[in-house]
């Protein structure tokens, strides 16, 4: 199975880390893996950004003696954070808490309502699978690092500079 980096040939695909549209000719990773459902291999595709913080480990194999892609040191740093931190790929942006339902994966004790939550993903059966919330407060002891708002601001572009700013605070981190 090779991994491959190569330009979109449509825009009909969808990347599995963020399921937003891989734009026609944009570069994209594509992750080769047993096809389940029958007989071969398929690819699963991504943005680079996107399989540089969710796929870590496939994605160097594929970046290895990349020298066309503009922006490879910046993205096997963030492949290689998320290699040093086992958990931060599991890392799915940052949301308020609706409700107060929800218990930390970290420390066992529930999220309060309107505080700052980190949604966490599993990858299973080749899919992202939601599996939880860490409290921003607990993001260093769980993740072992508390500079996610790179991260977080990628997968929430929504979110704005003030929420970032206190993100990064409740996180213990710096602002990018």
């Amino acid at each position: 199975m090779t991994h491959s980096i190569e330009p979109a040939k449509t825009g009909r695909a969808k990347c599995r880390g963020c399921n937003r549209p891989i734009a026609k000719d944009e570069l994209r990773f594509g992750e080769r893996v047993t096809n389940v459902f029958g007989d071969g291999e398929t690819t699963l595709w991504f943005h680079l950004r996107c399989a540089a913080f969710k796929r870590p480990e496939t994605f160097l194999e594929a970046l290895a003696g990349r020298n066309d892609i503009r922006d490879a040191p910046e993205l096997a740093a963030a492949a290689d954070e998320g290699i040093r931190h086992r958990r931060l790929p599991r890392l799915h942006g940052a949301e308020r808490a609706p409700t107060g339902r929800a218990r930390c994966r970290a420390c066992r004790q529930p999220i309060a309502r309107g505080t700052w939550r980190l949604p966490l993903v599993y990858f299973e059966e080749y899919r992202f699978e939601p599996s939880g919330f860490v409290h921003a407060g607990c993001a260093r002891d769980y993740f072992g690092t508390a500079d996610l708002i790179e991260r977080v601001h990628y997968f929430n572009p929504e979110l704005t500079e003030q929420d970032l700013r206190e993100l990064a605070e409740a996180c213990g981190s710096r602002v990018a």
